[in-house]
């Protein structure tokens, strides 16, 4: 059996555009001294899903995604109702990135610096 692929046609950051990203929450007792958590919020069209983030702290950038937990299927639900787009782990980068300006990340990661400072570099904070 062959599984044909479909490619979006619609360009991510076309849909990034049309969402509200927001800080959810960021709970210190969830991460470890590799992994640093964050829930978020996205929402459109009035509709909201929550969704978690990992940030793997022991690599040399910190890069995130979606986190493969009960919430993972419903944010791709979300995207998948709204703008019939299926998630790529190209655009959870990308949402990872965007969150990552928040004030609330910074502070976040701050806390979870103070915890956990062997894999925590300076350059995270930029």
């Amino acid at each position: 059996m062959v599984r044909i692929l479909s490619f979006p046609e619609i360009p991510f950051e076309s849909i990034l555009n049309e969402v509200v990203l927001s800080f959810h929450n960021f709970d210190l007792a969830r991460c470890d001294e590799r992994t640093f958590y964050i829930s978020i919020s996205i929402a459109s069209k009035q509709q909201k899903v929550i969704g978690d983030l990992i940030f793997l702290t022991d690599k040399q950038d910190l890069y995130g995604a979606i986190s493969l937990n009960e919430k993972y299927d419903e944010v791709r639900a979300f995207f998948k109702k709204l703008f019939d787009y299926d998630l790529l782990y190209s655009d959870e980068l990308a949402i990872a990135h965007a969150v990552r300006k928040f004030p609330q990340f910074k502070k976040s990661l701050q806390q979870y610096a103070v915890q956990y400072p062997k894999n925590v570099q300076s350059k995270f904070f930029h």
